[in-house]
Order: structure tokens, then C-alpha cells, then sequence
């Protein structure tokens, strides 16, 4: 039987695994349950797709233990000789002002340090989660191809990844025959290498996705069309809640409310949906200023393709006002996620066998440890109405872990981790006392 089984294996479940293993946790007693290969899987495939070149959370917000990882990846002498070679092509940009974002390439390059160092593939098991049921010893997980896991705890690390949101006109559209040259920049099928170099670009929305896409499309070929299209004005914000969600600022008043139909509110008020940083809106704002990118505010009418030129045929009105039609090669829909509860038919056939309560929308109602029930915890979105807006991003992943690792479950099984055991370094935890790691140096 494994101690632990984590369901997901993107930055949350990759997190916590991280924390397991440096804790003691055997890597034969931990899986991480993925339909990917590799960790990060469908999280690389979507920052990949967007051409993102820096993180929107600050330094402090790596996948590592320490805050402040990020930077001693750079600065110390043993990890510039690292096998991923990151100190080399290193410069000014890998971090940026104000908050010193790091540079997309480094947050890659230490999560795969982090996933090497901790042994994380030791564990990894590509399989998705059909069916999880109670045991008298946990909890039993059975995969689509019939492969069982016993576990003690089981943590939900499930993200939204897999859930693009198609705006009503486009379901039409993709459920015909004539979807060709419309595509969404987080379906699991679609690359941005698919645009061709010279092809003309209409982009549907109007936040750091699509205005990322465009820049980069836009270095690509600086002489092709590229026309931004949204149903709401440019909106500049450096983080995607306020920073003081990260603590009691906000997080004390959020966790007193009893009502978590009020606690949803407060989260959709508090997430800066749509909007860009600084640093993006600038270069879009240069970009538009040398007609190099058209921005609208639309509310698009119809949209058909037209097999005879080859085009997407867009009809909208602009300014919401006047009518206007115009033809792409490409319409590429970066309009997030469904706002729908993560995990399917699995989520929903959980609750229903272990009796899980849950809030009026569907989202589970956990403790302060975000367990669900006993041995069964919840990370990234299923945790947001205990986290709050933050759930979601790295930040969110690292609060999640520490409220989880601080549950009488994960201390039970805290050991002298490798790491210390390897350094000869003494580390009291919580079931062990001084002596008893003395005796085990």
C-alpha cells in the first residue's frame, strides 16, 4: 500500500510530491497519477502555446521548498555546473522589475531540477483516475486501463488545464464541419507552430494570453495582420488577485465567512480576470502605437469559414456599435477556462460514493488542512474556497502544501529526509527526537 497517491501531475502535484519526498517520504510509497509523460506536461504545452517569456508571480514563487530557490539556482556555485546548464545565456532578463518575475526558461529549468533532485519520476505514473473508493485502509484508485492503487491519503491535485472555454458562437462552429482555421490556444490538439508565417491572425480576448500570442506572433512576422478583438477594455494589473490574498490581510475576513456562497464572491471580485501586466501592456501599447497590432472592442455576431478562400469570415460590432466584417486565415480564441468545478465524472462520482460535501456550486468544502474527509485532500482549484482566489497559481500551490504537510496525516510520516541524511545534517521533526536521529546518522 502507498502512503501517498497524488492525482495530478502539474505544478501543484509536482509541488507537494516535492515537499513528501523532502520529508521522508520513500519514493516507492508515493505515486504521482498523470495522463502525461512527463510532469508539467499540459501546464509547458499551454505557456509554450501563449509565447510567454516571463512568470506573472515573483521570484519567491518557484516549485522548490525555500522562497528563494529561484535566485540561489543562478547565484550558487553548485548549481552552474548543473546538467541543465541554465547559468549559461543567463542575463539581466531572467529576472524583471518591479517584483522580479523570473524569465519562463528559468522557472522551467529549476522545476526540472526540482523534479530530478527529489526523484519524482521514480514515482511518476502516466494514468488517468476513473473511480476512487474508501477502504479500511484508505482509499483504493482505479485508472481507465484498470490498474489499482492502494493509497492511505490520496491528495486531488486536478487543474482546469483540460477545460477551455468555447464562448456559445464558437461551440456552433467547432461542433460543425467548418471549424477549419479556428482554434483555441488551450486545446490539448492545437500548437502554435499550426499558424503559418504568413498567415493573418484574429485573436479572441482580451487578457495576458491573447496579448502574449499576438507579441509573439507579431516577432515572427512583423508584417503580417494581427487584429485583438475583446468584449471588455484593456485592463492593466501586475498580479492576477491582489497580493494581499496571500496572507490575513484579506485571507482572515475570507475564512471567518461561513458562507461559502458568499466566499465565491469574494473570490470572482478579487481575481483580476482579463487583464494584463505592466510589462505586456506596454509592449502591446508600443505595438498598436506602430499599427503593428489592430485592438477592438467587440461583440462578435457570427463567424463562418469560407471553404472557397480559405478564410475565417468574422462579423462583429465594433465598439459594440458600428458593424463591421472582416476575413483571417487564422482565428486563434484565448478566452480561458470554463469556470466549471475541475475532475469530471471522476469528482462527480467521488462525491457521490464517499458522501463529500460540497458547496452550492459544486466546489468541495474542506478543513484548514484541505482535507475533504479523512486521508483526502485537495489542491489548485478544488481548494479555492478555502484558499481563496490564489488557488490556482503557484502561489496557491505552495499555501496548499504548507496547510497540507501540516496535517497530522503528513507528519505521521515525517523521517529524516535524504537530503540531511546525505549532508549529516540533524533535523528534528515532529514524531522523531534528538536521539532517535542520532541513532539512525
Amino acid at each position: 500500500m502507498l502512503d501517498w497517491l497524488v492525482i495530478g501531475g502539474g505544478p501543484q502535484g509536482v509541488h507537494l510530491a516535492n515537499h513528501l519526498r523532502y520529508n521522508g517520504v520513500c519514493s516507492s510509497r508515493l505515486v504521482i497519477l498523470d495522463p502525461h509523460s512527463t510532469p508539467l506536461a499540459r501546464w509547458n504545452h499551454h505557456t509554450t502555446n501563449t509565447g510567454m517569456t516571463h512568470m506573472r508571480s515573483p521570484l519567491v514563487h518557484s516549485l522548490g521548498i525555500k522562497p528563494f530557490e529561484l535566485e540561489s539556482y543562478v547565484d550558487e556555485p553548485q548549481f552552474k555546473n548543473d546538467k541543465l546548464n541554465l547559468a549559461e545565456g543567463c542575463d539581466e532578463h531572467d529576472f524583471i522589475p518591479p517584483y522580479d518575475r523570473p524569465s519562463l526558461r528559468l522557472f522551467m529549468h529549476h522545476a526540472q531540477f526540482v523534479v530530478n533532485k527529489a526523484g519524482l519520476m521514480d514515482s511518476w505514473y502516466q494514468g488517468k483516475a476513473e473511480v476512487i473508493e474508501s477502504t479500511n485502509n484508505g482509499y483504493q484508485v482505479k485508472t481507465e486501463k484498470g490498474v489499482v492503487f492502494e493509497a492511505k491519503n490520496v491528495v486531488l491535485a486536478l487543474g482546469i488545464g483540460d477545460q477551455p472555454n468555447w464562448p456559445e458562437w464558437a461551440k456552433v462552429l467547432k461542433q460543425s464541419s467548418d471549424s477549419n482555421g479556428v482554434h483555441h490556444i488551450f486545446d490539448p490538439d492545437f500548437r502554435r507552430d499550426q499558424i503559418a508565417t504568413s498567415d493573418n491572425v484574429t485573436i479572441v480576448g482580451g487578457g495576458i494570453s491573447a496579448v502574449q500570442l499576438a507579441l509573439t506572433l507579431l516577432e515572427i512576422n512583423p508584417n503580417r495582420q494581427i487584429i485583438i478583438v475583446s468584449h471588455h477594455r484593456l485592463r492593466e494589473s501586475d498580479f492576477d488577485s491582489d497580493p494581499g490574498w496571500l496572507g490575513p490581510k484579506y485571507l482572515e475576513k475570507f475564512n471567518a465567512e461561513q458562507d461559502y456562497a458568499q466566499r465565491r464572491t469574494m473570490i470572482q471580485e478579487a481575481r483580476n480576470v482579463g487583464s494584463l501586466a505592466s510589462e505586456v501592456m506596454y509592449s502591446l501599447q508600443i505595438a498598436m502605437h506602430n499599427q503593428k497590432i489592430d485592438w477592438k472592442l467587440v461583440k462578435i455576431d457570427n463567424v463562418v469559414y469560407n471553404p472557397t478562400s480559405r478564410k475565417v469570415v468574422i462579423r462583429a460590432h465594433c465598439e459594440l456599435d458600428n458593424l463591421e466584417t472582416w476575413e483571417a486565415d487564422t482565428m486563434v480564441l484565448a478566452t480561458g477556462f470554463e469556470r466549471k468545478r475541475p475532475g469530471g465524472s471522476f469528482i462527480d462520482n467521488a462525491i457521490k460514493n464517499l458522501n463529500l460535501p460540497t458547496a452550492a456550486d459544486g466546489f468541495p468544502i474542506v478543513d484548514c488542512f484541505l482535507r475533504w474527509q479523512k486521508g483526502l485532500f485537495v489542491m489548485g482549484p478544488l481548494a479555492e474556497l478555502e484558499i481563496g482566489p490564489a488557488s490556482r497559481n503557484i502561489s496557491g500551490a505552495r499555501m496548499a502544501a504548507k496547510k497540507i504537510m501540516q496535517s497530522p496525516e503528513a507528519k505521521q510520516f515525517f523521517k529524516i529526509p535524504d537530503y540531511f541524511r546525505e549532508h549529516h545534517i540533524v533535523q528534528v521533526t515532529p514524531n522523531l527526537s534528538k536521539s532517535d536521529l542520532n541513532s539512525q546518522s
